[in-house]
């Protein structure tokens, strides 16, 4: 590839004008080149740290039939390697992805779940009951403990602070997903636990509790969905703005969402605009954000789930500003500025320009280097000689455009260009 401009993690910006050159799946040289105009700008490939493939954004089943559209979804929005997190093994259908040759990101699978014992779980359910140490040795060794919390009960920290050790001393990660209820965010603190998931609920002082490295993946997307179902209009007007950003998506999915609210949605909810205040009064924490699109759950598809949670973390970080900073504060919204209506129910913002590339870097770092070497990624979300060529492709530079970090062009996959949204012949990506 010839004067295009590659992301640099190192300084977490693009570099200047390069040739870079592949040979057999792998990033054989980049060297200094000459100016261009319109050149191409090249990202490393995505992480994703939380999917589910078994089911769909619609609230149903994945039949086979779609996987390889579902794979292709995240490869449209620059996905190397996404993690499954809640499905039944995978095993078999990473055989089927190798015989089908279907062109899909890098799949890993984390350890079983694990619900606590309070919980009811049925049978044949995929989550295992209580704390037990049953490993998969064909699965990663993350191992999601998924604390919910019920009757306004906590949870044995004996038990919780026992596991982890137990995990840790196994080389294993204990992974807490806390669905955003206090009791099992403070419990999951108390007890150490270095990885958590969902939106935390006010009061929590994340960073000033915690006194470990930890990282956390809000999964906004999910309660930011619940909160558009309450209001379709809204929610429509924003399935239009996803077609837009994410193309596949609005080929292949736009229009197939049903905005009604089920029977078992119509109680009390807290809305999304109590989370994000959460977020932005706890600005020491964005600097240990990991990336999860939380894809599966309802409105959120491969691809779109990415740009959905994106446009969140750009909204809300921008309106924070620097850690240790006060934001600036003008008239006028971000939301308006760069994406046209905003929700004053939802997301209130404030404008602040300067900032945008800033907290676009922040956010690339995290979707690229940071969440990839979590998951223990090949190329570790970089680009660099001898390492594999997984990167996507632009034609404009993502920190300045008004779109934002997508849509993007083509995506590369170990060298072979396995999605673009160009016109292309038999045979090749689509």
């Amino acid at each position: 590839m010839k004067s295009v401009r590659i992301w640099d993690s190192e300084k977490a910006n693009f570099s200047g004008f390069v040739d870079l050159e592949v040979s057999q799946g792998k990033i054989l040289s980049i060297k200094p080149a000459g100016e261009k105009p319109n050149p191409e700008f090249l990202l490393p490939g995505f992480c994703d740290a939380s999917v589910t493939l078994s089911a769909n954004g619609q609230g149903g089943k994945t039949n086979l039939s779609e996987l390889s559209k579902v794979f292709l979804g995240f490869l449209s929005a620059g996905f190397s390697h996404i993690e499954s997190v809640g499905d039944p093994s995978l095993t078999s259908l990473q055989a089927l992805m190798v015989k089908s040759k279907w062109n899909a990101p890098i799949l890993s699978q984390s350890q079983k779940p694990h619900l606590y014992s309070e919980l009811e779980v049925g049978e044949g359910t995929n989550y295992q009951s209580g704390l037990k140490a049953n490993f998969d040795p064909k699965r990663n060794g993350h191992t999601p403990i998924f604390l919910k919390e019920k009757d306004n009960g906590g949870f044995s920290q004996t038990e919780l602070f026992a596991k982890r050790k137990e995990l840790e001393a196994n080389g294993k990660l204990a992974i807490a997903y806390t669905f955003a209820d206090k009791t099992s965010w403070e419990d999951a603190l108390d007890t150490g636990f270095s990885v958590l998931f969902h939106p935390m609920p006010p009061g929590t002082n994340l960073y000033r509790t915690q006194k470990r490295d930890f990282f956390w993946a809000p999964l906004f997307g999910i309660l930011y969905l619940q909160e558009l179902k309450r209001n379709p209009s809204m929610g429509k007007e924003e399935e239009i703005l996803w077609g837009t950003l994410s193309p596949y998506f609005g080929k292949v999915w736009k229009g197939n969402l049903s905005w009604e609210l089920e029977p078992s949605e119509q109680d009390e909810f807290t809305p999304f605009s109590v989370y994000a205040s959460q977020f932005r009064s706890e600005r020491e924490t964005h600097s240990n954000l990991l990336f999860a699109s939380g894809t599966g759950h309802w409105g959120l598809f491969p691809g779109q789930a990415a740009v959905v949670e994106v446009r969140l973390w750009e909204n809300l970080l921008q309106e924070s500003g620097n850690i240790g900073e006060k934001p600036k504060l003008e008239s006028k919204g971000f939301w308006d500025s760069i994406f046209g209506k905003r929700s004053e129910m939802i997301l209130p913002t404030q404008k602040d320009v300067d900032s945008l590339p800033r907290v676009r870097r922040h956010i690339i770092q995290t979707l690229s280097e940071k969440t990839c070497q979590y998951l223990g990624a090949d190329h570790g979300g970089r680009l660099r000689v001898g390492g594999p060529a997984h990167f996507s492709i632009l034609t404009e530079n993502p920190l300045k455009r008004a779109s934002g970090i997508f849509p993007i062009e083509s995506m590369v996959l170990g060298g072979k260009l396995v999605y673009t949204s160009k016109p292309t012949k038999e045979g090749t990506a689509k």
